[in-house]
Parts: structure tokens; C-alpha cells; sequence
């Protein structure tokens, strides 16, 4: 018995000496895929094991999913933060005084000495909340993120304030970002799952407080041919040049997978886009400089393209909005418009015997839905798949995987002439966020080696973002910058755009744009001095 005492405390020593500190450049995280199980009690011993798993492999902070924990109503958890864990902040220590869950979890990011982020739902009675926001006299629900540090104290509370259809829940009352600091010098913002589409928090966390590690956790519902799990997840990282941990919940029947840990510009460190049911720990390495990587990592975990088949994608509503055009085999260069969004493509395609897939290049400067829970600006210069000619075979597949059936790009270049993004002054925050996104048949988006992207000021106005593929190897869904447009939100759906080409009367039928709409395709509409600035700086590009 003394033998195993000392065993266990010298290899607690060991791992106390592992741990990160703030003086090393780097730390290590750890993000779950979870596959979804409504048994409560079987998640939470799980969670515990991946938590002992993780610490074994001496990450400093592990991420759960979003809502794989306790989605039961009568298994959701009370968080008093500003009440009795002001006074006892470690659950495991009062366990009397806590729901079991909490306990538990608190209990193993004691023993294991790791910061644990995990996603519950959230139950809070107004009748007795010290501190809290509190409308009215009632039961509350939320989706939220709680945070325990190494002693397996409660050290933060974080509740989604974007829902998505989520009837039994409430928004955050009292909106409040999450944001934590760590005993190896790393400050954290988090947010959940949809907020990742809106100013705030998913902008604003990082911009404000000057976040560069940021945890997510998500059960995200795949879209074609922008929003798909790791591909946004990885165009975030790039985009606000932050380090960016997410966890996804895994349920592939309903199109949720996807999670990985990427390092700003230099993409994924570890990702995992499942098509099968799945629960695996991703661990790997960050450097505390977003992108500055020194060491190997994993990077994105390839499989069988086939293994998505059963992996349910959404098609972008959107996608009927779009100034299009479809593409030839060949070279061709042409522009296209929508209102003030301006997308010069130079492409050189080829296609074979093999090919399936036909291609669109696009531009939308407009307003989409989230599924009819929610609306919001965008602004978007793409080429993506489509499965016929018409539009409305766009952002959808081929029901199985066929290898070689993508045409092969020997160029592909994108100069998208975007609105400069302005600083809101009072929520310190850009009003625009431009994402460049890309989709393989694996579910994933290319490497950072495989593209290059760069951005050039005109006159502080309108930014050019020479977006281009390097890796003509690659076989492409989608290619483009995605950009939200927060200014916009809430506002009605753009309606269908129509081709004048292929109009055949002079009076645009209910619903849809006339041709000298925001959507028309004719560069003849741009004032003559903007069409003197483009010509000009096309040529310089050149």
C-alpha cells in the first residue's frame, strides 16, 4: 500500500512538472469529438475518463462539444457563479451543496490538474438568484459554457447568447462575454456553437480584449458550400488570427461533426471531420503566437471521401440569390457584380470523361437566412459545384462519392473587391468579417500551403482580396470569401436573382430582382469611374 502512495505522488510530481507555465511559448490543448448519448450518467463518466486521457498526455485545458452532457431537462444543472461558488468555488469540495455532475467534473479537473471547459444545459430559478439578471419570477434555461481551472473551481460562466431554435431555452438576459485567464499565461474568450455568425460575441471577444485563444464548443449542422464544421472553424482562426480550440458533437444522421485546433494563418494543427459515429480525443501543441508553429503537428485527419456519404449536408438558401455564371472547360476571365460587391475571376478548368460535377462562379452582395431562426448580411465571391446546369442544382452532391468526378482548376484566382470592414466604436468591433473558405470531397478545406491569400488597400474604401489556389492537384466543392455583413442583420432575404439572358419577357415576374438590381451580373451598372479603378488595378494585379 505505501508503495502505491508513493507511486501515485511521484507521479503527480511528474505531471505538476509538465504542466505549462507562462513563461514557455506554447501549451497544450485538447478538444473531444463526442458522439452524442442521451444517458447522462454514461456521458459523465466518459467526460471523466477523456479528461484522465487528455491529462495523460499532459494538455493544460481539454473542450467538450456543446449540449452532450446533460440534454435532459431534468438533468439540467444550476450555476450559482455570483452565489454559493462566490463562497465555495470547488464543487468537489461541497458536494453537498452541488449538483453530482458538477462535482464530478470539478472532482477530475482536480485529480487530473487541467482545466476543463465543458457545455450544459443551464437551469436558474428566479425565485432565489443572488446577483443574477432576473426579468421575471420564473425558471430559466440556458445553453452554457462552464469553466474549471486546475484545483477544480468554477472560474467561469458563459451563456449562448445567439440560440438556434432552441424553444426551451433562453438567450443569455444579461449578455456577457466569456473570458478566462490561465495559471500558464494564456487568457481565453469562448463562446457556443451559432454565435460563431454573429458580432458578438465571436468578433467582438477576440477585437475588444485583445483575445488570441479562443474555445468553442458546437454542435454545428453542416452547409454547403460555405459553412461546413471545420471549414468555418478554420476560416475563423485565419481570419481573426487567433488560436481556436473547438469541440463538436458527433450525431452525422442529422449532419453535426467536425472539430479540430487550429493556429491563425497556419491553419489546423489537428482536425477530424467524421463521417461515421465517432468519439475521439484531438490533441496537439499551440503556440501562444497564433501561427507561429515550430513544431510537427498532425494537421487534418484524412480518411475515405466514400465515409461522408452518410454525413447529412445542408445547401445554402441563399445560393438562387447569387450573380452566377457557369463555368467552361478552359481559360476564361470575366467579372461579375451584385450592388457594390465586385468579383474578377481568372480561372483555366479542365475537365475528362470522368467529370461530374459542373461549376458556378458567383457573387452576392445581399441578406440570407439561418434557417428561418435568423438573417444576416453577407457578401460573397466564390466558384462552387453544382450537380446540372440551372442553379438550382448548386451546393448540393452526388448522393455517393465518385473519385475523379471533380474538374481539375491549372488556375484559379479571385480578386474580390470588398467594402473595408469600420470599427464600431461603442461595441469596439469591425461591422464585417471576410472569411476565405474552401471545400474538399472530404468535408475538410485546404491546407494553408495549398492557397494563398493576399489584401490590398484602395484608398481605405475597398480592400482587394486576391484569393488563389496553389495546390491545382486539389479536388474542390467551394473556393471563395465569405464575408458577414452584421450591419444588415435582421433584414429580409434577398430573393432569387434572375439572369437577363435568360429572361424572356421585359417584366421581371413577382419575387424576383429586374436586371438593374444589386444582383445584375453587367458591369455597366458600376459608375465609370469605378470601372477606370478596376481596369487599372486589374492591370496592375496582372
Amino acid at each position: 500500500m505505501k508503495s502505491f502512495i508513493w507511486i501515485g505522488f511521484f507521479c503527480l510530481i511528474c505531471r505538476s512538472e509538465q504542466k505549462s507555465t507562462p513563461l514557455d511559448s506554447s501549451y497544450i490543448a485538447a478538444v473531444v469529438e463526442y458522439e452524442t448519448n442521451r444517458d447522462t450518467d454514461v456521458n459523465v463518466q466518459n467526460y471523466v475518463n477523456l479528461i484522465k486521457d487528455a491529462a495523460n498526455q499532459n494538455a493544460d485545458i481539454i473542450v467538450f462539444p456543446e449540449m452532450t452532457l446533460n440534454r435532459l431537462r431534468s438533468r439540467s444543472i444550476p450555476v450559482p457563479i455570483y452565489g454559493l461558488l462566490k463562497t465555495y468555488p470547488v464543487p468537489a469540495l461541497q458536494k453537498d451543496l452541488y449538483n453530482d455532475i458538477l462535482v464530478a467534473i470539478s472532482a477530475a479537473a482536480r485529480e487530473n490538474m487541467i482545466y476543463v471547459v465543458i457545455n450544459i444545459q443551464e437551469v436558474m430559478n428566479c425565485e432565489d438568484a443572488p446577483g443574477e439578471e432576473c426579468p421575471e419570477k420564473k425558471t430559466y434555461y440556458f445553453n452554457t459554457n462552464v469553466v474549471f481551472d486546475r484545483e477544480g473551481a468554477v472560474i467561469d460562466r458563459y451563456r449562448k447568447i445567439n440560440l438556434f431554435g432552441e424553444i426551451s431555452r433562453t438567450p443569455a438576459l444579461k449578455p456577457e462575454l466569456g473570458i478566462f485567464d490561465t495559471d500558464f499565461g494564456v487568457r481565453f474568450g469562448h463562446f457556443i456553437c451559432f454565435d460563431l455568425m454573429f458580432q458578438v460575441p465571436a468578433v467582438q471577444t477576440p477585437q475588444k480584449y485583445n483575445v488570441t485563444d479562443v474555445i468553442f464548443p458546437t454542435m454545428w449542422f453542416s452547409e454547403m458550400p460555405y459553412l461546413t464544421a471545420v471549414q468555418i472553424q478554420q476560416a475563423y482562426a485565419y481570419q481573426l488570427d487567433v488560436n481556436f480550440l473547438t469541440a463538436g458533437a458527433n450525431n452525422v444522421r442529422v449532419g453535426s461533426a467536425g472539430s479540430g485546433i487550429y493556429s491563425g494563418k497556419a491553419g489546423a494543427l489537428i482536425s477530424i471531420m467524421p463521417g461515421v459515429p465517432t468519439t475521439r480525443l484531438l490533441v496537439a501543441r499551440v503556440p501562444k503566437v497564433p501561427g507561429e508553429v515550430t513544431e510537427p503537428s498532425t494537421g487534418p485527419i484524412y480518411d475515405d471521401p466514400a465515409e461522408r456519404d452518410n454525413l447529412l449536408l445542408k445547401s445554402d438558401p441563399s445560393i438562387s440569390a447569387h450573380t452566377s455564371r457557369l463555368l467552361v472547360p478552359g481559360y476564361q476571365e470575366f467579372i461579375l457584380t451584385s450592388g457594390d460587391t465586385v468579383c474578377n475571376f481568372r480561372i483555366n478548368m479542365t475537365q475528362t470523361d470522368n467529370t461530374l460535377y459542373k461549376y458556378r462562379a458567383a457573387a452576392l452582395n445581399g441578406v440570407r437566412t439561418f434557417d428561418g431562426v435568423a438573417s444576416g448580411g453577407t457578401k460573397i465571391c466564390s466558384v462552387f459545384t453544382c450537380t446540372g446546369d440551372t442553379i438550382d442544382t448548386c451546393a448540393k452532391r452526388f448522393e455517393k462519392y465518385t473519385p475523379n468526378s471533380f474538374a481539375k482548376f491549372e488556375e484559379l484566382n479571385i480578386n474580390a473587391f470588398l467594402t473595408t470592414p469600420r470599427r464600431n466604436e461603442d461595441l469596439q468591433v469591425d461591422n464585417i468579417a471576410y472569411y476565405p473558405v474552401s471545400l474538399q470531397p472530404t468535408i475538410l478545406p485546404l491546407e494553408a500551403k495549398d492557397y494563398s491569400l493576399n489584401i490590398t488597400s484602395l484608398f481605405g474604401v475597398v480592400d482587394i482580396y486576391n484569393y488563389q489556389l496553389i495546390n491545382t492537384n486539389a479536388e474542390l466543392y467551394s473556393f471563395g470569401i465569405f464575408g458577414r455583413v452584421f450591419g444588415r442583420d435582421g433584414e429580409e432575404p434577398t430573393p432569387p436573382w434572375v439572369d437577363p439572358e435568360l429572361e424572356t419577357t421585359s417584366t421581371p415576374s413577382p419575387g424576383t430582382q429586374p436586371t438593374d438590381a444589386p444582383g445584375s451580373a453587367a458591369v455597366f451598372h458600376l459608375t465609370i469611374s469605378t470601372i477606370i479603378l478596376l481596369v487599372f488595378t486589374l492591370a496592375v494585379l496582372s
